[in-house]
């Protein structure tokens, strides 16, 4: 399991992960807004962080204090002068720390940067606002709003600056992997020119007096300056960082990394090679190019090659080594792995191969974005085998041996959402690489949630059908239930559906809110006690005597017996160890954890063709095979001690009891009917 959270923390951040410009949005609300009251130039690059200032020269004649008041005094200004160069030190090291993140956002998804669908500049909306900014401008000049008039010139400021960040960001985006030293230079000079063609002077004083006054313009005036202020402050450090750290900006290919580009031209200074190269320029490439591209593929064949065979079949006999319940589904998870992880590893050095293929231009984003997806839907699934074969080894083999009452469906249920999770994170990542707006998707479905919902009623209810099974602890699997329509053996409780094997080895597929909603009968919930009851008939010729000496010796075997339950029998102390130690009912733990004892031999009636005998006990096992060897055992010696006492089993039969009178007089009649008969004349 702490395994796995690490795994769960990641996704989460990945998916939770702000975009370029909401991360750049974020570091110029935390660092540039804080509010100043204005002197001079208001817009201004703030003092830098080491910057000290120096204390004022006592005035001539004055002597300095000698007191311990006075002494205290300048610890206490030296302390706070400590203080603050430590303070300015932090906020610089901050600032910095934000800036490297945002360099490694635009390196790392480029895509991100160069979207017109942001929240910081959409080109589109502010051509728009800027069209109406001009035209308010124009009709406040006519009529000498003058105060209005600075209030949109300044926010037409506000929305100039955001557009050359805007177009700082997209040009560095996409241009930095093929810009020399001396054009990034270029690209620095020209924004920073800009920034200096700023007047600040001109709305500073108009910021100072609308700071005094509570009207709605002034307030405008306010809140636009400072927004201004806030760009134009953040772009001037952010450049001035990156114009003195150029080596952040540096593209390091394969072929810098592994300085490839040595080897490359070497090999094409081979005479050889040369003369080859004339033609391949046609398909703009070159010897040197090809024959490390081949030399990458065979090395990922290779290696490819010694996973898929060598190490599995090393990992297989590590399993195979110690016999475990659980390595029959590891073998199968690892040898699903295998396929995953060539794919992985051809893909991969496919790239390389082709990164070396297009040098110096760097691999076409459409292409990159095909290897991305290949090489991140393998991880996702290589992930989720890791998982499998993580949560049975450790939670199943391990965790079973310490909680007796871990369910597997809570594992699957568990392991099922992880998975989800795992798909959604994936899927998530693409889209983002894409450069698809993830903020709009999420949005998207909560409108159409509701929709979704009434659609999926069915589906939700099993669902939750599924929740109420395990948390009451219904059923489990391998338990025989029966229900008003099925009865078997629970095979396994999906997410939505519940497969139940029958005993004539049919398979039936019940709704989890069929069986979450209706009554049900759960025969595996027994600990001790299997029913045996019967009716003993003997016939009605039998001494009273010897059916109650009967009775008595059929009561004395069964609390004999070893495999009938008794109270004397079972252990009580065995079934309150069974209680949970953090369960609080006051509840019957027998009827709880199903513990039958009862043991009952009476003479029950006087029937028809018998009297009956009612026995009535429960087997120690609730296992069907050994109860009925036990129920066949009771039967035999039951028969023993009736053969013992002289008593007869009965069975339902008829007496017919006849009168002598009637059978006289009937015979008489019979007797003169056959003479009249045989005194009538015949037929001539």
């Amino acid at each position: 399991m702490k395994k796995v959270l690490p795994l769960l923390l990641l996704g989460t951040l990945l998916f939770a992960a702000a975009t370029f410009w909401q991360t750049l949005m974020a570091i110029e609300k935390e660092f540039y807004t804080v509010p100043e009251t204005p002197k001079t130039a208001v817009i201004a690059p703030p003092m830098e962080a080491n910057a000290t200032k120096t204390a004022a020269p006592a005035a001539k004649g004055t002597a300095a204090p000698t007191s311990v008041a006075g002494a205290a005094m300048q610890a206490a200004e030296k302390r706070a002068s400590v203080q603050k160069s430590e303070d300015l030190s932090n906020l610089a090291d901050a600032k910095i720390a934000k800036f490297n993140v945002l360099l490694g956002m635009l390196k790392e998804r480029p895509y991100e940067v160069d979207n017109p669908e942001n929240p910081f500049y959409n080109p589109q909306k502010a051509e728009q606002q800027r069209s109406r900014l001009r035209t308010r401008i124009a009709v406040n000049k006519q009529y000498g709003y003058d105060l209005a008039v600075t209030r949109d010139q300044i926010a037409l400021l506000e929305l100039d600056a955001r557009q050359q960040i805007y177009n700082f960001f997209v040009d560095l985006a996409t241009k930095w992997t093929d810009m020399s030293g001396d054009d990034l230079h270029k690209m620095f000079q020209k924004y920073t020119q800009w920034l200096q063609s700023i007047d600040a002077g001109k709305y500073t004083k108009a910021y100072i007096e609308a700071k005094k006054n509570s009207d709605k313009i002034s307030r405008q005036i306010v809140e636009n300056y400072e927004k201004l202020r806030m760009h134009y402050l953040f772009f001037s450090e952010f450049l001035e960082y990156v114009a003195t750290n150029p080596s952040m900006l540096h593209y390091r290919s394969i072929l810098s990394i592994f300085k490839l580009d040595e080897i490359i031209d070497r090999i094409n200074s081979v005479e050889a090679f040369a003369k080859i190269n004339t033609d391949l320029r046609i398909i703009h490439t070159d010897m040197g190019r090809l024959i490390i591209f081949i030399l990458i593929m065979i090395v990922a064949w290779g290696s490819s090659y010694l996973l898929y065979f060598k190490l599995y079949r090393f990992l297989r006999d590590r399993i195979e080594a110690e016999y475990h319940d659980t390595d029959e589904m590891l073998l199968s998870n690892l040898d699903g792995m295998r396929r995953p992880f060539f794919i992985l590893v051809l893909a991969f050095g496919f790239r390389m191969g082709l990164e070396v293929l297009f040098h110096p231009a760097p691999l076409p984003d459409k292409l990159a974005l095909f290897f991305y997806a290949i090489i991140l839907g393998t991880v996702a699934y290589i992930v989720i085998i890791i998982i499998d074969s993580l949560f049975f080894d450790y939670m199943v083999k391990k965790g079973e041996l310490q909680n007796k009452q871990l369910r597997q469906e809570l594992i699957n249920l568990i392991l099922s959402i992880i998975k989800a999770i795992i798909v959604i994170v994936a899927i998530s990542m693409l889209l983002v690489r894409m450069g698809v707006n993830i903020t709009g998707v999420v949005a998207s479905l909560g409108i159409g949630g509701l929709a979704v919902a009434l659609a999926a009623q069915n589906t939700l209810s099993n669902f939750f059908g599924l929740l109420k099974i395990i948390f009451d602890n219904s059923f489990s699997q391998g338990d025989w239930i029966e229900t008003k329509d099925a009865e078997g053996t629970v095979v396994e409780i999906g997410f939505i559906s519940t497969m139940i094997r029958t005993f004539d080895n049919a398979m039936i597929v019940v709704p989890n809110a069929t069986l979450a909603n209706n009554p049900l009968k759960n025969w595996s919930k027994r600990t001790v006690g299997r029913r045996i009851k019967m009716q003993i008939g003997v016939t009605y010729g039998s001494r009273r005597e010897d059916v109650v000496a009967a009775v008595e010796d059929i009561k004395r075997m069964l609390l004999e017996h070893p495999g009938i339950a008794s109270p004397k029998k079972v252990d009580g102390k065995e079934i309150f160890q069974r209680r949970s130690r953090r369960e609080k009912k006051l509840i019957s733990l027998e009827d709880k954890y199903g513990v039958k004892t009862t043991l009952l031999v009476y003479l029950d009636e006087f029937a028809d063709s018998s009297i009956n005998i009612l026995v009535y006990c429960y087997s120690k096992s609730v296992v069907w095979q050994e109860w009925l060897e036990v129920k066949q055992d009771v039967m035999l010696k039951i028969w023993q001690i009736l053969e013992s006492h002289n008593l007869e089993f009965a069975f339902p039969s008829e007496s017919i009891y006849f009168d002598p009178d009637n059978i006289e007089e009937s015979f008489k009649k019979l007797t003169m009917g056959q003479a009249k008969l045989e005194a009538k004349p015949q037929a001539t």
